[in-house]
């Protein structure tokens, strides 16, 4: 099937720019597509645009910024990376480099800010073949933005008639560019990842300290927070949760996961709670590279996750999981050996009894 850029189109081509306001789950689902462009088209250059395009960052952009480049990256298909700005300035200084590399070839894949990515394209090149998702564009957008693109596809429809974000995100891949799954390169509608070995030596040193080299230890991971207070599971539940879980499977440990800046405010609230001391925990985070996370999850038998990227992850590393979503939306669930159990608007809708008895499901697969 063609796309809306050619199969001839591309072959002409040399440079693409890819602009996305991309997610750590977002790149889970994307990243297999933008490889398989590669290996499709070995001689273009694929160049990532990831900024925002909100007015000021948020607390976590800098975190966000240092994984996503990490793993683009590492993946080693990609070319030069626009990362979320600090500040209107720094974004001015990332266009005006845009519009140095004379790229053929700009697409846009994704929901929100599509008006604004529609200007960005525009205002980098006049001349690029340029193709973009759209949503929620009224009238006003569409005749000022939308029509000097040289395609758009809806994002809405689409996402009406997928199931999933797989689904989702390989028919946008399709009408945009003509991919198919036949292009896959590993044959997986996500990325599965591999740690070097350094980050699968440090998590096992992780294990043994916390486990004593016990192999009879059942280790989980456990991550509450996400980038959403409604998405957040509240400190107070979990605690219920895993005191509840400690006593019932005596050989549990933990490994509770936390964004960087949260790191100190979570390890506090362990050392400062006396009944939680009794538990072997350990509160962790990846500071020295994005890959300590996805090879420390793939050691652990069990992942409870909210709905954040640990949730995607745990797919990606094929590790049994409970994911707690803040309301019905299965666009986002994630696949492979999940349960999903959804709140009604906020993760801690969600009671603790509920995520005990999916928690136990999924532990008894464990058991030998």
């Amino acid at each position: 099937m063609s796309g809306l850029i050619s199969h001839q189109q591309l072959l002409n081509a040399k440079k693409v720019l890819y602009m996305t306001h991309l997610a750590i789950g977002d790149f889970v689902y994307q990243g297999v597509w933008l490889s398989a462009l590669k290996a499709k088209y070995p001689h273009l250059t694929i160049d990532i645009w990831f900024d925002d395009c909100r007015r000021s960052p948020h607390e976590w952009a800098g975190g966000r910024n240092q994984i996503l480049t990490e793993w683009i990256n590492a993946i080693g298909d990609f070319g030069d990376i626009y990362p979320i700005v600090s500040n209107i300035a720094e974004r001015e200084q990332y266009i005006t480099k845009a519009q140095q590399q004379n790229y053929d070839v700009i697409v846009f894949v994704g929901k929100n800010r599509s008006t604004q990515y529609a200007k960005l394209a525009r205002t980098i090149s006049k001349q690029a073949l340029s193709v973009a998702t759209t949503s929620g564009a009224n009238f006003f957008s569409n005749w000022l933005y939308f029509n000097k693109l040289d395609g758009v596809i809806s994002y809405d429809d689409i996402a009406d008639s997928t199931q999933h974000i797989t689904e989702l995100y390989a028919e946008c891949f399709k009408q945009l560019l003509g991919l198919t799954t036949s292009d896959l390169v590993s044959g997986y509608t996500q990325l599965m990842i591999q740690p070097e070995e350094k980050y699968t030596q440090q998590a096992q040193q992780l294990i043994d300290d916390l486990t004593g080299k016990d192999n009879t230890k059942l280790i989980c991971f456990m991550n509450h927070l996400s980038t959403a207070d409604k998405k957040d599971y509240p400190w107070a539940q979990l605690k219920t949760v895993m005191l509840t879980l400690a006593q019932l499977y005596p050989q549990v440990v933990f490994i509770i996961n936390t964004p960087p800046n949260k790191l100190m405010s979570v390890q506090q609230d362990v050392e400062a709670d006396k009944e939680l001391l009794a538990l072997k925990i350990q509160v962790f985070t990846a500071l020295e590279n994005f890959f300590q996370l996805p090879a420390l999850m793939a050691k652990c038998d069990f992942c409870l996750s909210v709905d954040t990227a640990t949730a995607h992850l745990a797919v990606s590393m094929k590790v049994p999981q409970v994911t707690i979503m803040a309301s019905d939306f299965k666009l986002w669930q994630p696949l492979g050996d999940s349960l999903i159990l959804e709140g009604t608007g906020k993760a801690s809708s969600v009671t603790t009894d509920t995520v005990i008895d999916a928690c136990k499901i999924q532990l008894s697969k464990c058991i030998k």
